[in-house]
C-alpha cells in the first residue's frame, strides 16, 4: 500500500516524516515508529526515542479519598457508593495478600486511562442504575478503578467524549490527518469497551496504531475468532455481527466471566462481608423459606407460571421487580422493587434460595447470593442459547452456547451451592427444591471473585501481558503442555480433559512442524493456511495444517476431521486466570 499510495499523502510520508518510498527498510521504519503495524526493528530498539517509558516504583493506595474526589459529579453516585462500601474488603484482601509474602508491590506506576465508552454515548444508564437497570457492566467498572487506583497505578477516568478528545490532544497534539510523532506522557493502557473502540478509532485517525496493543476490551461476553478477525479478500466466516472485526490479539477482549481462554478473564468481586460463615437461619415455626426471584423486568416472568407455582408451595417468593407493567408477576410475591446495595445485600442474609428465571444470563447476582449463603436454582437451557436460537446473541461476536442461566456457577461451583434443573420440568424442579430445602449450605465465595483474588489476578495481567513487545512473553514457556486432541474436540476441552486449561499465548509456540513431531504424528504433507483449529492433524489423509494468520488462533473451535494440537497449561484453585507457577512480576 505504501509503495503504490504514498503520492497520495506525499506531504506527510515524505515531507513530514522523511520517509523514502522506494526504500522497504524506510518504509518499516515508518510503518512501527510512526505508525504502530509493525515490530520495531532489533537494531532501532535501542534509540532513545523507542526505549520504553522510564516509570517510578509504585506505592499502595490504602485510602480513597483522592479517587473519592475526582468522583463527585452526580453521575459517579453509583459507582462511588459501590466503591467507598466496598473500600475496607479491598484493603483487607491488599493485607492478605501482603501477609502472604505476595509481590503485590514491586511494579512500576503506569499510566492507565480507562473511557467508559458505552456510558459517554448513554449518559442516562449512569441516572438508570438506580430504577432497576442492568448493573453488571457498572459492577466491573468500579472494580477495575478501585483495583488499578489501590495498586498504585496514576488511573485517567472519563465518561465524556469531550475528556477523551482533550487527553488524546494533551499527549498527541492537534488532531490532523498525518500520524503524530508526538508522545508526551503517553497512556501505557487504555481501557474501554467496543462503543468507547468505536469512537476513539474516529477520534485518533491516523494515531489510532499507536495505541492498538495499548487496548483492554472490556467485553461481557467474549469475542470469538471468526469475527474478530476481518479480510475481505480471505472471510473465514459467513457469519456477521454488529461488533468485532478488530484484528486484535483475543485476550486484548476483558470478560466478566470465565467461559472462553481465547479472552482474558478481568471479572469483578462479588460483595459480601467475609466474617460471615454461617448458613441462613431456619425461618420461625410456621414460616416457609424465603426465596428471592432473580428478575428485576417484569418481562423476564413470562411463561414461568407453574414454575412459580411450585416454588409457592415450599417458599414464600419475594422479587425486586421495577416498572409499572407488573401482569407476569404473581401477586403473591412481595415485592420489595429497588433496594439499595447495603439493604439488598443484608436482606440476601435471610434468603435459602436464589430463584434463576433463565435470564438474564451471566450476572453477578448468583454469586452475590451464594456468597450470604443462598443456594441458586440454576435455570437449564435446553436446547442451549446461542445466536443460532435466540434473538440475544444475534449480534454478539461470539456462538457460544449457553447450557444454563449461569454457565459460570453450573461449571465450576455445582451442588450443594448451585442447582441445574429444566424449569418446564416441574417434577425435577420439586425435586430440587425440596432436596435443598433439607440442605444446610455455608456463605461460599471462590477466591477469584473477592478483593483479594482480583488484586491480584489484575496485578498480573496488567504488569505481565504485553501487546506491544513481540519479544515479551507470558505465561513462561515451561509452563506449556503439548496436549493432541480427538476429532470433533476443541482445545478447551482437550485440556480440561486432563485437568488443564487451552491458553492461547503459547500457540505461536506450537504452531511449527515439530510439535508434530513431538506428539509421534507422521505428516503425509504440511500446509500453511487461515483456519479456526490449526495447527491441527487431518484423520483421513494424514495430512498436518498449520495457522497462517496468528489472528485466528483459537482454543474454542474444533473439527470432525482434523485432531488439534493444545497448548495446555495448569492453573491455580480458583483463579483460573493464573498458572500454579507463574512469576507474577
Amino acid at each position: 500500500w505504501m509503495k503504490s499510495r504514498w503520492q497520495d499523502q506525499y506531504l506527510c510520508i515524505v515531507e513530514e516524516h522523511k520517509v523514502d518510498p522506494f526504500d522497504m527498510c524506510s518504509i518499516i521504519i515508518y510503518l512501527s515508529e510512526v505508525e504502530a503495524w509493525c515490530p520495531i526493528l532489533p537494531a532501532r530498539r535501542k534509540l532513545p526515542q523507542n526505549a520504553p517509558a522510564r516509570r517510578k516504583k509504585a506505592f499502595l493506595e490504602r485510602a480513597n479519598h483522592n479517587l473519592m474526589d475526582r468522583m463527585k459529579q452526580d453521575h459517579w453516585r453509583w459507582m462511588r457508593q459501590r466503591i467507598k462500601r466496598m473500600w475496607p474488603l479491598w484493603i483487607n484482601g491488599l493485607e492478605s495478600l501482603l501477609g502472604k509474602n505476595h509481590p503485590v508491590e514491586e511494579h512500576p506506576v503506569k499510566k492507565i486511562f480507562l473511557y467508559m465508552g458505552s456510558f459517554a454515548n448513554n449518559p442516562a444508564w449512569f441516572r438508570q442504575a438506580f430504577s432497576g437497570a442492568p448493573l453488571g457492566e457498572l459492577v466491573q467498572w468500579s472494580d477495575v478503578i478501585a483495583c488499578l487506583t489501590i495498586l498504585g497505578h496514576q488511573v485517567v477516568i472519563s465518561t465524556r467524549k469531550e475528556e477523551l478528545r482533550e487527553s488524546t490532544k494533551q499527549v498527541l497534539g492537534q488532531p490532523s490527518s498525518c500520524p503524530s510523532k508526538r508522545r508526551e506522557d503517553e497512556y501505557d493502557l487504555v481501557f474501554t469497551d467496543y462503543v468507547g473502540l468505536a469512537f476513539m478509532q474516529k477520534e485518533l485517525g491516523p494515531n489510532f496504531s499507536q495505541y492498538r496493543c495499548r487496548l483492554r476490551i472490556l467485553d461481557s461476553f467474549g469475542t470469538e475468532a471468526q469475527f474478530n478477525y476481518f479480510n475481505p479478500d480471505r472471510p473465514i466466516t459467513k457469519k456477521t455481527s454488529s461488533w468485532g472485526h478488530q484484528n486484535l490479539h483475543l485476550q486484548q477482549f476483558m470478560t466478566m466471566f470465565p467461559h472462553t481462554q481465547d479472552n482474558t478473564f478481568l471479572g469483578f468481586v462479588v460483595e459480601a462481608p467475609t466474617n460471615i460463615t454461617k448458613p441462613v437461619l431456619d425461618p420461625p415455626p410456621g414460616k416457609k423459606p424465603i426465596g428471592l426471584v432473580y428478575g428485576k423486568d417484569s418481562r423476564f416472568w413470562l411463561g414461568k407460571d407453574n414454575y412459580l407455582k411450585v416454588l409457592a408451595k415450599h417458599l414464600e417468593l419475594h422479587g425486586t421487580v421495577v416498572g409499572s407493567r407488573m401482569a407476569a408477576v404473581p401477586k403473591s410475591i412481595k415485592n420489595h422493587r429497588i433496594m439499595n446495595g447495603r439493604d439488598y445485600q443484608a436482606f440476601l442474609r435471610s434468603v435459602k434460595v436464589y430463584v434463576g428465571l433463565g435470564f438474564p444470563y451471566d450476572g453477578p447476582a448468583p454469586l452475590e447470593a451464594i456468597a450470604q449463603g443462598s443456594v441458586f436454582l440454576n435455570a437449564k437451557l435446553d436446547p442451549p442459547h446461542s445466536r443460532d436460537n435466540t434473538a440475544f446473541f444475534k449480534e454478539k461476536p461470539t456462538a457460544r452456547k449457553l447450557s444454563s442461566q449461569h454457565p459460570y456457577a453450573e461449571e465450576f461451583i455445582g451442588k450443594p451451592y448451585v442447582y441445574t434443573v429444566d424449569i418446564s420440568n416441574m417434577d425435577e424442579v420439586e425435586g430440587a427444591i425440596k432436596e435443598i430445602l433439607t440442605t444446610k449450605v455455608k456463605p461460599y465465595i471462590p477466591f477469584e471473585w473477592t478483593t483479594q483474588g482480583m488484586l491480584e489476578r489484575v496485578n498480573a495481567l496488567v504488569n505481565n501481558q504485553n501487546f506491544c513487545d513481540h519479544t515479551s512473553r507470558w505465561p513462561p514457556i515451561e509452563e506449556l503442555k503439548l496436549i493432541q486432541g480427538l476429532e470433533t474436540e476443541s482445545c478447551t476441552q482437550t485440556c480440561k480433559a486432563k485437568g488443564l486449561l487451552c491458553d492461547p499465548a503459547f500457540f505461536p509456540d506450537i504452531n511449527i512442524s515439530k510439535s508434530f513431531q513431538t506428539l509421534g504424528i507422521k505428516c503425509s504433507s504440511e500446509m500453511s493456511k487461515d483456519s479456526l483449529h490449526a495447527p491441527s492433524y487431518s484423520t483421513i489423509d494424514d495430512s498436518c495444517l498449520l495457522q497462517r494468520s496468528a489472528l485466528l488462533f483459537s482454543c474454542g473451535d474444533s473439527s470432525p476431521i482434523y485432531r488439534r494440537v493444545c497448548p495446555c497449561r495448569d492453573f491455580q484453585p480458583q483463579q483460573v486466570a493464573l498458572c500454579k507457577n507463574c512469576s507474577y512480576l
